[in-house]
């Protein structure tokens, strides 16, 4: 639990018996505010009823809410902005602004008509309406218009960020629609809580750049913070060791902390969600576990999922680049959006994610059941069954209609011991699996602990302090930022784990040194790429691995690596299964043909072709091309068949399986090394033994002028 001299503040507030004052209501902005004087004699929760006519007892009246202290009294917002004194800032009515007292609570309640309903606030319990003190004076007149006055989300705060210069963050605060119906929302406005949470306050901060150019449509990057975390810990400028600073765009801190009964000295805000949602049937004023048979309904996802596009629609942002970051308990609610929402988000960042989902705790079966119950959401997977709990936490399993993912980077600590985050057998197993879907994620992992900030204490490989050279860039905002969007495909690389001089994290021991794979390494992390070009007939990327990177370990070390592609999020080229594709890998520089074949379109449409070569970019990027079409015109360079070279690697002798008149051998500079010429039939060997060790391609020349193309190793 969170023991902050705030929330201690709130439980030593005695608990007095008296009736609310001073009962006020008006209509604002889609929602009803409804405003309460309580003379510092702070109960636990409060009852709010609504009647059409003059009530004097809650039975002749509907209940419409029961908000804790600690939610009308702005708990939140105090701990974001850590000032004790903090109130909530709501419209008055008359377009101007009403700051709350610090003895004056709060309740909003959401309408689906227009109407007028008197509005009454109680002690828990209490049933006696007092005119003029506990009861609105007359009946409040509320409209219901969800496209020219919809609900809205309410400045609360501005104030530089603490954590660094340059940056302006503003606290916003919303007050959820609550129902049993998840399916009853506003066209404006979705169900996000049941109906024990109606009214539930949510609050987020945005963090701004002083010279974000807002002329230009920008991009939205959410951060989620860890088990017990607050968002304030993601404002630009925290988290230094993994760069959270936004330059392009605005960052968006969410905050998941409700308030319930589990937990020491209840009620707190220890009820953390996941980020997702909770049971259908939960019960936050109960210490009983969650019902035998429930469901699981992804409110707190829906709350996220709205504000980024109220955010959209008030401000200048690019709906095609919004992006999810998240640490520990973040990480996998970051992972559950991407999954949930995979048009939503352009892609995902994640550090330390175990794969596995909540422990079984005593305040877990509560919100979510148990792992043995496992419920379904309220989520359809592509074949139209429905997504269980358990399915969201994995970084495979498809929990959505849509067939593709965002592109997913991961980072994990082959030293986290942290409970159901830990580095274990899990996490590899899903490293394992989603490398051979082609789904298009990155895995990393290095000796790093739970906490990011303690990595540098380990010797961490990704991280060994804040300055640039000092860690990876690529696990930076900024960089998710520069690189991905949802309206453009890109290209999964896949199957990593078979290429010999990739590292391997092992089995999933905890530790390090302990023989167990390597220490630290990544699956696709060093592969980069640029301007993909689609039509329907072809598509094209230019890629290449990290070679010029300011921290050295992001740089490859290998000659090059190889791996499969699937084209995921195709925008226009999409052949259909059984079709068949051509494709060809040429380099930048020098100009040559390296790879060439063809493909059939795998099932459910998805383009994959095999074995492609990737270079350094300090060697040569590539190009990538895939067609409908074979290519009938060949390039002067390019290789009519695929010719042999053998052996490869070699120490002195080289042999091809082509009848050459000429070859040519270049380095990877593109810079001739040798040239041999023979009138001969027979193929003789070829001497590279005055060759420097490396990597090199070679040209022959046939009798009948067909030029062919291959690559070789000298040792």
């Amino acid at each position: 639990m969170k023991n902050s001299l705030i929330l201690v503040c709130f439980l030593l507030i005695p608990l007095l018996v008296r009736s609310q004052s001073d009962v006020r209501a008006w209509y604002a902005d889609g929602q009803v505010f409804i405003v309460w004087k309580a003379n510092l004699a702070v109960e636990q929760f409060y009852e709010v009823y609504a009647g059409p006519a003059f009530f004097q007892n809650v039975s002749n009246a509907t209940l419409i809410g029961k908000p804790f202290a600690l939610e009308s009294f702005a708990y939140a917002l105090k701990e974001n902005v850590m000032d004790s004194s903090a109130s909530y800032r709501i419209p008055n009515g008359r377009g101007g602004f009403y700051q709350l007292a610090p003895n004056e609570g709060l309740f909003v309640f959401t309408p689906h008509q227009s109407d007028s309903l008197y509005f009454a606030v109680t002690r828990p319990g209490g049933d006696t309406i007092t005119p003029g003190s506990n009861i609105t004076r007359a009946a409040v007149a509320f409209d219901y218009d969800p496209q020219s006055d919809p609900v809205k989300c309410h400045l609360q705060r501005i104030f530089p960020s603490p954590f660094a210069a340059g940056y302006q963050c503003l606290a916003y605060c919303l007050w959820v629609d609550g129902r049993q119906n998840h399916w009853e929302g506003r066209p404006d406005f979705p169900v996000m809580a049941n109906a024990p949470k109606n009214g539930m306050p949510g609050l987020f901060l945005v963090s701004v750049p002083a010279n974000l150019d807002t002329a230009i449509a920008f991009p939205l990057s959410v951060w989620l913070h860890g088990g017990q975390g607050r968002a304030r810990q993601s404002l630009a400028g925290s988290r230094t060791e993994i760069g959270i600073n936004p330059e392009r765009g605005i960052l968006v801190a969410q905050d998941d902390n409700m308030i319930g009964y589990r937990g020491v000295n209840p009620p707190n805000p220890d009820q953390a969600t996941w980020h997702f949602g909770w049971a259908k049937n939960y019960n936050p004023f109960s210490i009983k576990d969650s019902l035998t048979a429930d469901s699981i309904i992804n409110y707190t996802q829906r709350r996220y999922v709205w504000i980024n596009d109220w955010l959209a629609r008030h401000f200048n942002v690019d709906k095609n680049r919004i992006h999810i970051h998240g640490h520990s308990m973040g990480s996998a609610g970051a992972l559950a959006l991407a999954k949930a929402y995979p048009q939503h988000f352009s892609s995902a960042t994640l550090f330390n994610t175990g794969c596995a989902g909540p422990l079984d705790t005593s305040t877990t079966r509560v919100i979510f059941g148990t792992s043995v119950d496992n419920f379904p959401t309220n989520l359809v997977k592509r074949n139209g069954d429905a997504v269980r709990f358990y399915d969201l936490w994995d970084l495979y399993t498809n929990c959505s209609p849509e067939r593709d993912l965002p592109h997913i980077r991961h980072w994990h600590g082959k030293n986290d011991d942290n409970g159901t985050m830990r580095w274990s057998p899990v996490v590899v197993e899903n490293f394992r699996i989603c490398d051979s879907l082609g789904t298009g994620t990155h895995n990393h992992w290095s000796e790093r602990p739970h906490g990011v900030d303690m990595a540098p204490a380990f010797g961490d490989h990704w991280i060994s302090g804040s300055a640039p050279h000092q860690q990876t860039a690529s696990d930076n905002v900024n960089f998710a930022e520069a690189h991905f969007r949802s309206d453009e495909s890109f290209p999964a690389f896949f199957n990593h784990r078979l290429d010999a001089s990739n590292n391997d994290p092992g089995s999933g021991r905890l530790g390090i040194d302990k023989g167990d794979g390597d220490n630290w390494g990544t699956w696709g992390g060093y592969h980069r790429w640029e301007n993909v070009t689609e039509t329907p007939q072809s598509w094209s990327v230019t890629a290449w691995l990290e070679s010029k990177a300011i921290f050295v370990n992001d740089n490859a070390t290998q000659e090059y690596l190889t791996s499969d592609l699937a084209i995921r999020r195709p925008q226009k080229f999409k052949p259909t299964t059984g079709q068949r594709i051509y494709w060809n890998v040429k380099s930048v520089s020098p100009e040559i043909i390296l790879q060439r074949d063809s493909a059939m379109v795998l099932a459910d449409d998805l383009v994959v072709i095999p074995q492609v070569d990737v270079y350094p970019e300090n060697v040569s990027k590539v190009i990538i091309t895939i067609t409908k079409v074979t290519t009938v015109v060949q390039s002067p360079k390019e290789a009519k068949d695929k010719m042999a070279v053998f052996p490869n690697p070699t120490d002195r002798l080289l042999f091809l399986d082509v009848d050459w008149d000429e070859v040519s051998i270049f380095d990877l500079n593109g810079k001739q090394r040798k040239r041999c010429e023979h009138l001969l039939k027979e193929n003789p060997a070829i001497e590279v033994i005055d060759l420097p060790a490396g990597l090199y391609y070679i040209e022959a020349t046939t009798h009948s002028g067909i030029r062919h193309h291959g690559k070789f190793i000298k040792l």
